[in-house]
């Protein structure tokens, strides 16, 4: 595949996958079709020499693995690649529907994750998420993605607001409701509630909705842009292009004496706190699940851990083109400059000397680019997977990463040649 194709591939994921949900029902469709055996939770496993399997948690975290054609005995430990499927969005509240000046109708929402709010603004946005419904008695859940340019959050007019453009506090509840409609001249006065059950029973076709999970979210598509295409534009870059990459990189790598795992986690953009999140057992469980079905005892699990090597992928920030001060005196990472190393002195990355000259051999021995990323000292930044994982399960790690611009924006903005090197990276560890 050309580094044309693989771009075209990721932009495709990108655009489908709005919200976790969706780039996890994608991710699963893929290693379907790529021979892939799905398990449960719910059930023992039989696993054979060999195979390749995935399990889904919560419909929005996926834990997928492949195993060496050796024996058991044979086995070293686990090469893990670790990425999240969830971005910044505004999340959908219970009775969501506000009537305002009698006019308008507009979505009650709030924040998930840290956002730039003013790059929201004046955007065509989408409604989406999974939604539980009733059949035949039980609960079914249901991925569901409303019509493109739904709604809209509008700006006020600098004509009502003269200081926008010096420096404004945008408040979640009143200034960053995404408007819906307007109401009909006859029903003005009166509710407006129910219009978005109404537009979902009308997409999935049944009335017996029960609950939800809907997010607003960013519906432009991915571009290229540059003087020669050199940059990808998007939603959601981070993290679901390191996701696309662990993808790529498990279909591609056959692993000889480790098992690889790709472990895709929800929820790191609030904290990790949930039974998908990578502070849940969801990692521990499944390794121990391996194990379990493969006959490893607990001491000979022990050994695999001490032997076994993660890659936390989260992207970097880039050095920004205007605001150059912003960035580490001495670790400055480009666009199309190669994958990130992240390194943190309170080690909120999990890198450290052993796992970085792991990722720096690998690299070199296969002439992937790498650069070096590090906070500027009086900037804190955030936190990653790496740490949380090893919570449950310890073994060396590395944060890894592709540099990016506007982290956190509406649309994200990353190099085209990075993907090829990540996916190279993944692939190359995989197949060890």
């Amino acid at each position: 595949m050309t580094m044309q194709e693989s771009i075209q591939e990721l932009m495709a994921f990108l655009d489908y996958s709005v919200t976790s949900y969706h780039a996890v029902e994608m991710l699963q469709n893929t290693l379907r079709q790529e021979g892939f055996t799905a398990l449960s939770e719910k059930k023992r496993w039989t696993l054979d020499k060999g195979g390749s399997y995935y399990v889904a948690r919560n419909d929005s975290s996926v834990m997928v693995f492949r195993l060496p054609d050796c024996t058991t005995d044979q086995i070293r430990g686990f090469h893990v690649y670790a990425a999240h499927s969830d971005s910044p969005a505004l999340k959908i509240k219970e009775h969501p529907e506000i009537d305002r000046e009698g006019v308008y109708v507009s979505i009650n929402t709030e924040l998930y994750g840290n956002m730039i709010l003013s790059t929201w603004f004046d955007r065509p946005l989408t409604i989406a998420g999974r939604v539980c419904v009733e059949e035949a008695g039980g609960i079914v859940t249901k991925t569901v993605r409303l019509k493109d340019n739904i709604c809209l959050i509008p700006s006020l007019a600098i004509h009502m607001n003269r200081n926008v453009n010096k420096g404004v506090a945008f408040s979640p509840q009143s200034d960053m409701l995404p408007l819906l409609t307007i109401m009909d001249p006859a029903q003005r006065g009166g509710t407006a509630k129910g219009i978005l059950h109404t537009l979902l029973a009308q997409t999935l076709k049944t009335q017996e909705i029960l609950s939800y999970d809907l997010y607003v979210e960013n519906c432009e598509k991915a571009v290229l842009a540059g003087v020669e295409d050199e940059f990808i534009m998007t939603p959601r870059y981070d993290d679901l292009a390191c996701v696309f990459a662990g993808l790529k990189g498990i279909l591609i790598g056959k692993p000889s004496q480790y098992i690889d795992v790709l472990a895709v986690f929800d929820n790191e953009e609030v904290g990790s706190l949930t039974r998908q999140g990578a502070d849940s057992t969801f990692f521990r469980d499944t390794l121990e699940n391996i194990a379990d079905a493969l006959g490893v005892d607990n001491r000979s699990f022990r050994t695999w851990t001490a032997d076994s090597m993660m890659l936390s992928a989260d992207n970097g920030h880039a050095c920004h083109p205007n605001q150059g001060g912003k960035a580490d005196p001495t670790n400055r990472p480009y666009l199309n400059g190669g994958v990130v190393l992240k390194y943190h002195g309170g080690q909120q990355y999990a890198t450290d000397a052993y796992s970085a000259a792991y990722v720096r051999k690998l690299c070199r021995d296969n002439g992937i680019s790498l650069q070096t990323y590090a906070n500027h000292s009086d900037i804190p930044g955030g936190r990653t997977l790496g740490n949380l994982a090893m919570a449950q399960v310890s073994m060396a790690a590395a944060d890894i990463g592709l540099p990016q611009l506007a982290m956190h924006s509406a649309y994200e903005t990353g190099g085209t040649k990075d993907i090829a090197a990540l996916t190279r990276l993944t692939a190359l560890f995989f197949g060890q």
